[in-house]
């Protein structure tokens, strides 16, 4: 790439009238010495989405809208599509671009971001990606928090914390761009992902060795909207995050993680255990096309997952005062599987069960304050 670039944005609406405007003019707004190419691909709005979409066509066709950057090819389509990852995809696959990403309706790049990214981009022929920080807003569009990246770790990316219980992906979509070569070497979004198709695809980077350079440089707004997905319950996302666990560490390790889904299940719906056991047989029916060698693995790691989830609401339920629930999990678990009394979280229960309440809940304080402590030291220091 030497000569003056094109970044193509690709723009997934559908009846986002309120902020799709803010998006629009965060991405023709920018300046520097590049090309946008521009394409919002829409899903049949039927708000004020398309007269706002025709509005901006018509200043840029009349040219009305003066350019910062070198030229703005801006484009749309408003058809049915079958979903986010699919009218992304839709994009993609016309960009004109050497440089690509895609920025949701309801989301806005900072300025200087697409000069930042070009002249990274020409001076670093050996990077892939490039991903940023930014910062996350609310629905008018004050600030919530800064969103500090940091250097990429595959690792990191595909495992998940245990101790603080919380999703690893700290890559910031709305600040990332690659190069359209990229397709070519790792093919574009899943389209079987509508939550967590960003993560996969940086997974699937890594892992086929692509390189990924963080820039500690604010690129992107992330807004936080009641009713979108980034809002729904952190339930939602389990589904596709397992399948991005069993996929890229495979079958055999995927115990730890059941665990952690069964508990959070367990903790979303009052301690349901019935609800928590139906989840696993749906979640499990997920890999019916799966070999029946890998469909047996995954059966055992989830059975050994819920029980031990079992053990842990048992100690949660106890720590939230209601002790009736947590002795009832406690011994179902132990009727279902009584050598499980040997296990460490079982010699917790009857530990709490011995000190009281009182004294478990303030153990249990300065163990989170501790780990509290190691998160933002190991993995949150750019936030210190």
């Amino acid at each position: 790439m030497n000569h003056q670039p094109t970044i193509t944005i690709i723009t997934p609406s559908f009846n986002h009238g309120r902020y799709i405007e803010e998006t629009i003019k965060s991405v023709i707004s920018q300046e520097g010495d590049f090309f946008i190419d521009y394409i919002i691909m829409d899903g049949g709005s039927t708000d004020n989405t398309i007269e706002i979409i025709k509005k901006y066509e018509e200043l840029i066709k009349n040219e009305l809208w003066k350019p910062k950057c070198l030229n703005i090819d801006f484009r749309w389509v408003s058809e049915k599509d079958r979903g986010q990852t699919h009218a992304i995809n839709k994009g993609f696959r016309i960009a004109k671009g050497e440089i690509v990403s895609w920025i949701n309706s309801d989301d806005m790049y900072c300025d200087e971001a697409f000069s930042i990214v070009t002249e990274h981009f020409l001076k670093h022929p050996e990077d892939d990606f490039v991903f940023g920080d930014g910062e996350v807003i609310d629905e008018k569009g004050n600030l919530q928090w800064e969103w500090l990246s940091r250097s990429y770790n595959l690792k990191v990316l595909k495992s998940y914390h245990f101790l603080w219980n919380d999703f690893t992906n700290y890559i910031m979509q709305q600040a990332t761009f690659w190069r359209k070569k990229v397709f070519d070497k790792i093919g574009f979004l899943d389209e079987s992902f509508h939550y967590a198709m960003d993560i996969e695809y940086w997974i699937r980077a890594g892992e086929y060795g692509l390189k990924m350079k963080h820039l500690p440089i604010k690129l992107g707004e992330f807004r936080m909207v009641a009713g979108t997905k980034s809002l729904s319950s952190k339930m939602v996302f389990w589904p596709e995050s397992l399948e991005i666990f069993r996929r890229y560490n495979g079958a055999k390790s995927m115990r730890p993680f059941f665990v952690y889904y069964f508990f959070n299940e367990g903790i979303n719906n009052n301690f349901d255990l019935k609800h928590v056991s139906e989840q696993k047989n749906i979640i499990l029916q997920r890999w019916n096309a799966l070999s029946l060698s890998e469909q047996n693995i995954l059966k055992e790691k989830a059975e050994q997952g819920f029980y031990i989830a079992c053990l842990k609401l048992a100690n949660k339920a106890f720590l939230y005062g209601d002790i009736k629930k947590g002795n009832f999990i406690f011994k179902e678990t132990m009727i279902k599987k009584p050598f499980f009394i040997i296990y460490p979280l079982s010699f917790i229960y009857i530990l709490k069960k011995l000190i009281g309440k009182n004294l478990s809940t303030t153990l249990n304080m300065f163990k989170n304050r501790i780990i509290r402590e190691y998160r933002m030291r190991r993995y949150l220091y750019r936030y210190l």
